[in-house]
């Protein structure tokens, strides 16, 4: 198959790579983003990044610069994290950071993702073959919408991103005791949503006062057995930290660990929890930051350095190679939203710059290390 002068392929794990090989050095810079989006979500998450990488590679193929390197357009499979499976999961399949309890999690049907991306593979080792190594890569780069309010209040077109913040997910269950809702006077009842709610409660508590994190979210809760007229015997919070430094990070399963048993303790439940997964923090190499700074200044736009609260694949990618994303505004700062907007004006200006940015990145001198 063949777009734009590329040679497309899928990767083991459902990844589609399009390559363009360069005049002398066969090590790739990498464009991209992913197609997939959240429930109800919007058009521009993602996606812009895929065809601004689409189009840099047609205009470069009909006679743009040459290029000293390869040129490699990447469109990573389900970075929302699609089942109960791990969030970047093409890209982390790429850099090598799946860990083995996550892709041998039953998802609701009772399917592993291991299992399931085999099913469409027909290989059991089908995440191992997506690896590749970082003397594959020379950089990566990736257009994305803010989806934050920044830049649009500051007037700013293009945001150059210092670094993406770093993650950790847990899930805390109580157990208490279902019971009819008429019958169990107050004092007596074990609830378990209401030991739920504390801990809803908790965690922003957690990030307000105490600074645990920068920010804190519950964004699932699962009641059983959820019936109006039954005291809830089980509650299930799914929530998640995130912050720019790793330090900070490590701090955090310990205390909600403790803050979950506390509240149980008061509550008359019992509580499990579980550490779902950390994702580092990952800085923006300084290079990059200047090479896409020039670019936009050969564009005639002006720049503003912010970090990215939200996580994006240049995360996982940024592990293997140099990466640097590139923000355009996003209409009122919404996203994950059907209301997600950027204009067209908006969207021209960030692909202007990441074409600019990809030469500006071939011309980088050699990392040390590198061969």
């Amino acid at each position: 198959m063949r777009d734009a002068g590329l040679e497309v392929r899928s990767d083991a794990a459902g990844n589609l790579i399009g390559r363009r090989e360069g005049l002398s050095e066969r090590r790739a810079i990498a464009v991209g983003s992913h197609i997939d989006t959240v429930p109800n979500g919007g058009r521009y998450d993602g996606a812009l990044g895929v065809l601004a990488g689409i189009e840099c590679a047609r205009a470069l193929a009909a006679g743009g610069p040459p290029l000293r390197h390869a040129l490699e357009v990447i469109a990573f499979a389900n970075e929302e994290g699609a089942r109960g499976s791990a969030w970047l999961f093409g890209s982390r399949a790429v850099a090598g950071l799946l860990e083995p309890e996550e892709v041998g999690r039953p998802d609701e049907e009772g399917l592993a993702l291991a299992d399931r991306v085999a099913v469409f593979t027909g290989g059991p080792n089908a995440i191992d073959g997506a690896r590749r190594p970082p003397s594959d890569f020379r950089a990566y780069l990736e257009l994305h919408v803010e989806q934050g309010p920044m830049l649009q209040a500051l007037g700013c077109p293009i945001g150059v991103v210092e670094g993406i913040t770093g993650r950790v997910s847990m899930q805390a269950t109580f157990r208490g005791a279902a019971n009819h809702a008429g019958t169990t006077p107050m004092d007596l009842r074990r609830d378990a949503l209401v030991a739920a709610a504390h801990m809803v409660l908790e965690v922003r508590r957690l990030v307000l006062d105490e600074r645990l994190a920068r920010v804190g979210t519950v964004g699932q809760l699962a009641v059983e057995p959820n019936a109006l007229n039954i005291i809830p015997g089980v509650a299930r919070v799914a929530l998640e930290l995130r912050d720019g430094s790793d330090e900070v990070l490590a701090a955090v399963p310990e205390r909600i660990r403790r803050s979950a048993e506390a509240i149980a303790t008061r509550s008359g439940t019992a509580v499990e929890v579980h550490h779902l997964g950390t994702t580092r923090a990952v800085p923006t190499s300084p290079a990059m930051q200047a090479a896409i700074e020039r670019a936009a200044a050969t564009c005639g736009l002006r720049t503003y350095r912010l970090p990215s609260g939200a996580g994006h694949d240049a995360l996982a990618m940024g592990h293997l190679t140099e990466m640097g994303m590139i923000f355009v505004p996003s209409a009122g700062g919404v996203s994950h939203s059907p209301r997600e907007s950027t204009s067209a004006a908006a969207c021209v200006d960030g692909c202007d710059v990441l074409l600019n940015a990809i030469a500006e990145t071939d011309q980088l001198p050699v990392l040390a290390g590198e061969n």
